[in-house]
């Protein structure tokens, strides 16, 4: 069984024993914080839980009230995860039916960049404690969220960063507007759009790490990969050519390259095991 969250970020699945998990989702309530938070997902229940999150754009950050997460061999409590280019896999301690409850936050691109002052490279490819974060209070936080309906919870979390909300210089949403163009149209040039920006080439990537957390090229990249997967998933007969068209590829071998590096399988495969589930 698997559990698509939007995009089919992140994929839960379960062994041959019976699982019922309940699946929660909401988009944020406060304006303030729409641009920067793409949504809010819960997943509670029992069964035995695997994750694998592919390549994206958003800032995952998890909050693991079972406690059942385990990455690279260490349990995971807290944790962010930026733009990447590789798929992460997660697994359970155990292969023992347990009470899952993890509660997401998805920030949009650029989003994580308005309450820290932490350069967004620094999560790119890997997992950053929530502590690194959001400092000490996040611990105060994680316990008054615990005993809490997944609707408070959203609530609660909102008010947390809403404390911790600073808006963004004029520079700093030229590249945020930069990273949106870039998502909505994966088949325009970016290096096109430079050239109306009132800053230099250079200093455009290095604020487009420090904001985004990768380069231009890569993000496009994943920024394609994403287009790609969400026409697969959402319109499993139309041809792959298309697809890859539709997605900016230059062409199928291409296509047929960055999806194997990006998820492991071809987008046929791929097609194929999203149509079984």
């Amino acid at each position: 069984m698997y559990f698509l969250l939007p995009l089919g970020e992140i994929d839960y699945h379960h062994s041959n024993k019976p699982a019922m998990f309940n699946y929660h989702f909401a988009k944020p309530g406060h304006p303030l914080l729409a641009p920067y938070v793409d949504y809010f997902v819960q997943l509670d229940g029992a069964g035995t839980l695997f994750k694998s999150i592919y390549s994206r754009l958003n800032t995952s950050f998890l909050l693991d009230f079972d406690q059942g997460t385990f990455y690279d061999g260490q349990p995971v409590k807290t944790g962010l995860l930026g733009v990447k280019e590789k798929m992460i896999r997660f697994s359970p301690a155990t292969c023992r039916s347990t009470l899952a409850d993890k509660f997401f936050v998805s920030f949009t691109p650029y989003g994580l960049s308005v309450f820290t002052k932490m350069p967004m490279q620094e999560l790119s490819n890997g997992m950053v404690a929530g502590e690194d974060i959001f400092g000490s209070s996040l611990h105060q936080l994680y316990d008054q969220l615990q005993p809490l309906s997944f609707s408070a919870r959203v609530t609660l979390f909102e008010t947390f960063l809403l404390r911790r909300f600073t808006a963004p210089h004029a520079s700093h949403q030229l590249i945020f507007d930069l990273a949106d163009d870039i998502k909505n149209d994966v088949q325009g040039s970016p290096f096109l759009q430079l050239k109306a920006l009132p800053l230099s080439e250079r200093q455009i990537e290095r604020n487009f790490k420090r904001y985004i957390g990768t380069s231009i090229s890569r993000f496009l990249r994943v920024a394609r990969f994403e287009k790609a997967k969400q026409l697969i998933a959402g319109q499993p007969s139309r041809r792959l050519t298309d697809v890859a068209h539709l997605a900016g590829y230059f062409d199928q071998s291409h296509f047929i390259s960055d999806f194997k590096r990006l998820t492991g399988v071809s987008p046929k495969n791929f097609r194929e095991c999203c149509s079984s589930h």
